[in-house]
């Protein structure tokens, strides 16, 4: 029984966020959770692409792989292997109601959106926007608040051994983001950061991302002889290695930014179609690049004017904010 009087049945099962970002962002909410329920085990639901980030979680007791998660059926049949007695849902979709409900876990519990209220067993009302709680921690933080958690916005500890590695001075570049171009700062600018960084520190350059980011990379790479391009090429936990191996991180409002602040690396990350104070990362050690213009944010995959948001962030302005964090 919570402070609110609501019950939760155990053991309980959380459905993540689909996208790393989202994920990361999710953490302190999932925290917060498993301090209500400390005496039930807590696991967590999640596409195999995402496992490696709950994986390294002290707060989680199990990590249920969907490895077929566009598969309602098969997703479903391993969430009733779990006997599950709650499930909270922290993706907004039918699905996700539906992968629970399919699996006839007796309390389903997430926001009353995406046409999903009948599967759900306890809808919580969405909450009014407040303009010091915009950010999307808080809406899933307010979730686990609404059934009696603590209300506590820190971010989690996390097991970093597991994803340390010593390595020489190492700057990650990650020039990608999932979303769209209007997201990418310009290719030129990276690298500019890059060669900074390789002369004047002798920094050993990685270039990481996604199997859609390879492009990019490859194109830094070829500009800058020496680079490590690892885009497209690492698992998730491969990747949370080279991150956490990094003395800096460089990159777009994107998974590589919440996923390297999370880990407390050096993180100068540059928004340009869209908000900080919506997404910005969670770690102590960050630095935001984001020049205002009158259409922002617009939160376009593409820009249809002149990119001027993302044009007037010059690489001296990165620079000298990574040179800070260093």
């Amino acid at each position: 029984m919570t402070e609110s009087g609501f019950h939760l049945n155990g053991p309980v099962v959380v459905r993540s966020p689909n996208w790393l970002g989202d994920a990361v962002m999710a953490l302190p909410a999932v925290r917060n959770l498993k301090t209500m329920i400390v005496r039930d085990p807590l696991a967590v639901a999640v596409p195999e692409k995402l496992a490696a980030l709950w994986q390294i979680c002290p707060f989680v007791d199990r990590v249920i792989i969907l490895d077929q998660p566009k598969n309602l059926a098969a997703s479903a049949k391993k969430l009733r292997e779990g006997k599950f007695g709650a499930a909270i849902l922290l993706p907004n979709s039918l699905r996700a109601a539906a992968e629970a409900w399919l699996a006839g876990i007796p309390q389903r519990i997430g926001y009353a959106r995406g046409g999903r209220r009948l599967l759900l067993t306890t809808a919580i009302p969405v909450p009014e926007r407040n303009p010091v709680r915009l950010h999307q921690r808080y809406y899933y933080q307010d979730l686990i608040t609404a059934l009696g958690g603590p209300v506590d916005p820190a971010v989690p500890e996390l097991h970093r051994e597991a994803v340390s590695g010593g390595s020489p001075f190492t700057v990650a570049i990650c020039p990608g983001a999932e979303y769209g171009p209007a997201k990418r700062w310009l290719l030129e600018n990276f690298l500019a950061v890059a060669k900074h960084f390789a002369t004047k520190h002798h920094a050993r350059i990685v270039l990481l991302g996604t199997p859609g980011d390879a492009p990019l990379a490859a194109e830094i790479a070829r500009q800058l002889p020496g680079a490590e391009d690892r885009a497209g090429k690492t698992t998730l936990a491969e990747f949370l290695v080279a991150l956490a191996s990094s003395r800096l991180v460089v990159c777009n409002d994107s998974g590589a930014m919440h996923a390297a602040s999370i880990l407390g690396v050096p993180t100068v990350a540059v928004f340009g179609s869209t908000e900080p104070q919506l997404t910005s990362p969670l770690g102590p050690r960050t630095a935001i690049l984001r020049h205002h213009v009158p259409c922002s944010p617009c939160f376009l995959r593409e820009c249809p004017l002149d990119f001027a948001c993302m044009k007037s962030i010059t690489p001296e302005m990165a620079i000298a904010a990574a040179e800070k964090l260093i």
